[in-house]
């Protein structure tokens, strides 16, 4: 009888410990900026926390991508001819890492704006 008690409780736990993590549902604050760093557009966007950066913005706005890299969100255009290309910053950071690599947590404030890529001021 305890050999059977502990064969059932190792099943209980194996189950417990190798069940996926639940994902929790969030609201977080998406900003687009333009090329004069003026607000276009401020929108709380639902996600859940763990998604990334490039699927969170995917189903949030209209983007267009070339080559690997986003040039218009929601209709707003990067300007290659003078390399001005969008640029994310989370939580006030500069993306530096493919947007495939960002993990979304809840309460993060993201920031998706036009910035010059040949001046200094592209981490502000």
């Amino acid at each position: 009888m305890k050999l059977k008690r502990m064969a059932v409780f190792l099943i209980i736990a194996l189950l417990v410990i190798s069940s996926p993590v639940f994902a929790i549902d969030t609201v977080s604050t998406f900003k687009l900026m333009n090329q004069q760093n003026e607000l276009v557009l401020s929108k709380e966007v639902s996600f859940q926390e763990g998604e990334t950066l490039y699927d969170v913005t995917k189903k949030a706005f209209e983007i267009e991508e070339s080559q690997g890299h986003i040039i218009s969100i929601n209709g707003i255009r990067s300007i290659p001819e003078k390399n001005i290309h969008w640029a994310a910053f989370v939580n006030g950071h500069f993306v530096q890492l493919s947007l495939d690599e960002v993990t979304l947590y809840a309460n993060d404030e993201i920031v998706w704006a036009l910035r010059d890529w040949n001046r200094l001021d592209i981490l502000k």
